[in-house]
């Protein structure tokens, strides 16, 4: 680890570059946020900077300024008949343009010359039919929320109601809800787990795909989400690439312990606007390994992964954009070539110590977008993406005389995605505006696994089935605006699976009222389905020593009733409060068919489910109350901090309620950070330097586990749990405090930012498992203590 923070701290210093002048250009467009048509002649003022600027958008609602000088700025963008925005705190850097892409809102009062002058509301989605239970975030977040680590998914776990599964994992649970029940959306397509090393069948992994890099601002819905979203009962991670420049080439090169990047994007034409943006990444640790520097063996992560987008802007045939984002990984955790007169190197994604173990996995999402611009009323949205993900395991056990390896389970799933998903957004009138779409989704998927049963003392087949399924979702949503202060979200939304015909007609409402100025109360609810996981539905249930059955083909959807209230409270549009109570009931959830304490609300990566006949009997609730108190960036400066309170608890087809695998009752966080201008009184400086400061408190309680059977363990040699009390037991609470420290400095072509990002920096190993040591005889805890990573990055 000395020899690679050496390294790491060598490529950062050889890096840095002059600057001498200190100047960028802002520019953008303005358009109506519901039929996207461009806001001609609209007044942008730009503040914050030793003088005040003025333009008007041209007929295309385009603007630009120039000779910025490089800083913290605000923009206050009005036109008549329009709600006025303010955008503040854009951090202007030198190597990279800043462009704006602003969306007025009609006034609700028809006055020919004045417009309602409203703060930034930070607090509102992008998606207008979003109206609670629900969070924009931007980009910059990511990047400065200490212990995210780049990670949109870590950074999401900041949020109320959000908890985090593991250290190892970036799993996300969401009001005590599996982390199966979230949906992660790119540029209107559903992709797969966007994690490096994660399971098919869920949404997490150690290291994200997702790369804040070349991401902007995107929503969190948590709750009682419009009728557009289907197929998810826990969240919606709802994210936007952003476009290149279109006028200038930019690139970016990062370094770091986690991994190298390299980033590219500008003009293709610059006759019609066009633009590319690429970016790839490799694993810094694997790179090291290549070059001598194995700092861990042979469980060196081998990870990269590539996204880009293509925009060919139009008035007369519409925008079109070509996007995609892909990855591979693999890793070897092999203790049948440790040299046993060493001690044992930790591996904590096993179940036992004695094993060797291998995953591979590859995940890539293409998609084609169009959008089409109606007069100035509406505009179309077409969708058009493939995705696949395949996902390969295997898990040796160890021999105690020879240490020859002895095959335990086997996998190799493969997962193929077809969608189109087409709407229209029609403004009816400057208080109503109506969306109505369909989505159809094809999907292939291959399926083969294989455990060792030492009952009948041989492999027995647990899937091996390839096949094919259909999801049709119509919707349709409307959105009323009584005033500029109270607005109604309705909405239908239908979910319909071939070749078992299930079928879900689910209703959605949303209210929101601003009874006094910056004081809001929203209600929502919402009926919501997603269908059983296919691995489920596929498996084989042995009947005898020779013959098996399919039982699970009829599964139908899991079906889940969320019932939101809650209060906000905006203080002169930086500081807000707010909170939220809520009820899931879920229904029709995957149990046994016989009398047992299995059911799929408990399902997480990782887990093998061995199960036999299910039926949709089974039923869980989650209830709680989550508080926000939150300071949005201001000058370099914000805040957040959230406390949610919680129960989450499922019955079995044996009829009793018990904890969820997920029922922890309580998270806490406390995060911060603040930027410092240095040299402000050097009048002759290199450069225009920053010191940014970021710190994040995590308190949590412990997550649930299966008590070990300590006897049938001895006997076994490995791990056996009592499955007649499953969650009964609480891991100790989970604490973390997370330093994020970092330098920038802007010189006349380029930023660099130097960082040291630190979890857990008291490393305190925090437990997330308990395991049955052969060697000892007794229980172990699995945790992970101090993660550190160096960052550099450079835009130019």
């Amino acid at each position: 680890m000395k020899k690679q923070l050496t390294i790491s701290l060598a490529c950062i210093l050889s890096c840095v570059l002059n600057a001498q002048e200190y100047h960028q250009t802002v520019r953008g467009s303005v358009i109506d946020k519901e039929s996207h048509a461009p806001v001609p002649f609209a007044t942008i003022t730009l503040t914050g900077t030793a003088i005040n600027k003025g333009v008007i958008s041209d007929e295309n609602g385009y603007f630009r300024f120039e000779k910025v000088p490089v800083g913290r700025v605000s923009l206050r963008i009005s036109s008549v008949g329009y709600e006025s925005m303010n955008i503040n705190n854009l951090d202007v850097i030198m190597g990279k343009e800043m462009v704006v892409y602003a969306e007025l809102v009609e006034s609700t009062i028809q006055i020919d010359e004045v417009t309602i002058r409203l703060s930034d509301r930070k607090e509102k989605t992008l998606n207008t039919f979003a109206a609670i239970s629900a969070r924009t975030f931007a980009v910059e977040e990511s990047q400065r929320y200490a212990g995210s680590g780049n990670d949109v998914s870590r950074m999401a776990m900041n949020l109320a109601g959000v908890k985090m599964l593991a250290e190892t994992t970036n799993e996300i649970i969401i009001r005590g809800n599996s982390p199966f029940g979230l949906v992660f959306r790119l540029d209107g397509a559903d992709i797969p787990n966007p994690s490096h090393f994660g399971d098919g069948s869920t949404t997490g992994g150690p290291v994200s795909m997702l790369n804040n890099n070349v991401l902007s601002n995107s929503d969190f819905l948590t709750g009682a989400f419009p009728a557009e979203y289907a197929n998810a009962i826990s969240g919606i991670f709802d994210l936007h690439m952003r476009n290149g420049n279109n006028e200038k080439h930019e690139f970016l090169v990062q370094a770091g312990l986690i991994s190298y990047e390299f980033g590219a994007e500008g003009p293709i034409s610059a006759k019609t606007g066009s633009s590319y943006l690429v970016n790839y990444r490799y694993s810094s640790l694997k790179a090291l390994s290549r070059l001598g520097f194995n700092v861990m063996g042979s469980a060196t992560p081998d990870y990269q992964d590539l996204s880009f987008k293509l925009n060919f802007p139009g008035r007369k045939y519409g925008t079109i954009s070509l996007f995609g984002l892909g990855g591979i990984s693999r890793i070897k955790m092999l203790e049948s070539t440790r040299d046993t007169t060493e001690s044992r190197q930790q591996m904590p994604y096993e179940s036992d110590y004695e094993m060797d173990l291998e995953n591979s996995n590859c995940s890539g999402t293409i998609g084609l977008s169009h959008s089409f611009t109606i007069g100035t009323t509406a505009y179309t949205k077409l969708i058009l993406s493939a995705s696949t993900i395949r996902n390969f395991n295997s898990w040796d056990s160890l021999s105690t005389e020879n240490r020859q390896p002895t095959l335990q389970y086997y996998s190799d799933f493969q997962r193929t995605r077809l969608m189109a998903r087409f709407y229209l957004n029609k403004k009816l009138s400057s208080k109503t505006t109506m969306r109505t779409g369909i989505t159809i989704e094809k999907k292939f998927f291959s399926l083969l696994d294989s455990i060792y049963d030492g009952g009948i003392q041989q492999h027995r087949v647990l899937r091996n089935h390839d096949g094919a399924d259909m999801l049709w979702q119509p919707y349709v949503q409307l959105r009323h605006r009584f005033n500029s202060r109270m607005q109604l979200n309705i909405g239908i939304s239908s979910l319909f699976q071939t070749p078992n015909s299930n079928w879900s007609v689910e209703p959605r409402a949303g209210f929101s009222w601003e009874f006094l100025p910056g004081n809001t109360l929203n209600i929502g609810y919402g009926l919501h389905s997603m269908a059983a996981p296919i691995d489920l539905v596929n498996q084989k249930v042995l009947i005898d020593n020779h013959t098996y059955s399919t039982p699970n083909k009829a599964l139908d959807f899991i079906k889940s009733h969320h019932f939101v209230a809650g209060y906000d409270k905006i203080f002169s549009g930086k500081t807000r409060i707010k909170a939220e109570i809520y009820y899931q009931y879920i229904t029709s959830a995957a149990v046994e068919k016989d009398s047992g304490t299995y059911s799929v609300l408990n399902r997480r990566s990782y887990i093998i489910d061995n199960v036999g006949a299910l039926v949709n009997n089974g039923t869980g609730y989650n209830y709680g109350i989550e508080l926000t108190a939150e300071k949005f960036m201001n000058h370099g400066t914000y805040y957040l901090t959230t406390l949610s309170l919680y129960q989450s608890k499922y019955r079995g087809s044996d009829g009793i309620l018990r904890n969820t695998a997920f029922n922890s009752h309580y998270v806490f966080n406390i995060l911060g950070g603040k930027e410092f201008q240095l040299g402000m009184g050097k009048s002759n400086a290199r450069f225009i330097k920053k010191l940014l400061i970021d710190v994040k408190i995590n308190r949590a309680g412990g997550m649930r586990y299966t008590p070990v059977d300590l006897n049938a363990s001895a006997e076994a040699g490995s791990t056996v749990c009592d499955l007649s009390n499953p969650f009964s037991e609480q891991l100790p609470a989970y604490f973390s405090i997370d330093l994020r420290a970092g330098m920038k400095f802007s010189g006349k072509r380029s930023t660099q930012e130097i960082a040291i990002d630190i979890r857990n920096l008291t490393n305190r190993r925090n437990p997330f498992d308990i395991r049955y040591d052969p060697e000892t005889g007794k229980l172990k805890k699995l945790g992970f203590g101090m993660t550190p990573d160096i960052l550099y990055r450079i835009t130019f």
